[in-house]
């Protein structure tokens, strides 16, 4: 249960408290907050940093410190915001990504507080334009956001148009059947001759028809232009810049230095019989990628490792 730890008011006690917490993660009450940043900066009671009233924020979490983890990440976050497309290979990104994370932690942790802030001030001035551009784009996950509401959105759309359609189709039926009845008692009661209504009521019909086609034609028309419009949207539509791709990777295989007697190959150890002295790995182990031969190149390392040395 939350409780101020100013006034000692719990929402036990009074279930209309609001808990506010500021970037320093030591929660406050509304009331609290009111009466000691009267002046729009004081204090904290607990940890005695200086803070602004305006930066306060309603607590959403029960646990105030993931509350300034999550404000301290995305404080990080508008400066930090280069995508993968800004780095020529994904080592550079991923060593990115990681120093990110330890500036966020050594921030929570209050490591080296002015050298990080030092540190943040020159990454912005020095990615001014990366930075604006990023904020101006969409990620990933973002564009995938975007894409889901936009289903959403038109399934709703789909599915009221065909309420819509339901609709009209019974009230054509039902305006169909009054029309019918009409004329079924016009004929009866009517002194006109019978052929000369018929005449009037196909002709009624004959333009309600063309009205309607008309009226599909110039919906579909519409709908054409709409889907013309989104695909020349599609084509100039540009998220960001070209990625330039780094050197492709190639393999080098680690040199290990033993100290000692060198290892035979690994494909020549059945044929050497250093096998016949290991036990066969079983099916279970071979499918988790386990071979004979590993085990006895590991005893081999082992046996072999520094006797230069002696």
């Amino acid at each position: 249960m939350r409780e101020c730890p100013k006034c000692k008011t719990k929402e036990y006690n009074n279930r209309a408290m609001v808990m506010m917490v500021n970037e320093c993660g030591h929660p406050l009450c509304k009331n609290c907050v009111d009466n000691i940043f009267a002046r729009n900066a004081g204090p904290c009671p607990t940890c005695q940093k200086t803070l602004k009233k305006s930066s306060f924020w309603e607590q959403t979490l029960d646990d105030p410190m993931m509350e300034r983890e999550n404000f301290i990440r995305g404080r990080v976050r508008k400066t930090y915001n280069l995508k993968q497309d800004d780095f020529a290979s994904l080592c550079e990104y991923n060593d990115y990504l990681e120093r990110v994370e330890t500036i966020v932690y050594s921030l929570i942790d209050g490591i080296d507080v002015e050298a990080i802030e030092a540190e943040i001030l020159r990454f912005k001035d020095e990615h001014h334009d990366q930075i604006d551009r990023n904020r101006r784009r969409m990620d990933e996950d973002q564009m995938w956001i975007e894409a889901q509401l936009r289903e959403e959105k038109e399934m709703h759309k789909r599915l009221q148009i065909s309420r819509e359609e339901q609709k009209a189709v019974e009230a054509a039926k039902m305006e169909a059947k009054k029309k019918r009845d009409a004329i079924i008692n016009e004929l009866k009661e009517s002194n006109t001759h019978a052929e000369i209504i018929l005449d009037r009521v196909r002709k009624e019909q004959i333009e309600r028809e063309m009205a309607e086609r008309e009226e599909e034609l110039r919906i579909k028309a519409q709908e054409k232009h709409e889907r013309e419009q989104r695909r020349l949207q599609a084509q100039t539509m540009s998220f960001g810049p070209v990625r330039q791709m780094g050197k492709p990777y190639h393999h080098v295989p680690p040199q290990l230095t033993l100290n000692g007697p060198l290892l035979p190959p690994v494909e020549h150890l059945e044929g050497l019989g250093y096998l016949q002295y290991i036990r066969q790995a079983s099916n279970r182990r071979l499918a988790g990628g386990y071979t004979s031969a590993l085990g006895c190149m590991r005893a081999l390392t082992e046996a072999r490792v520094d006797l230069f040395a002696f």
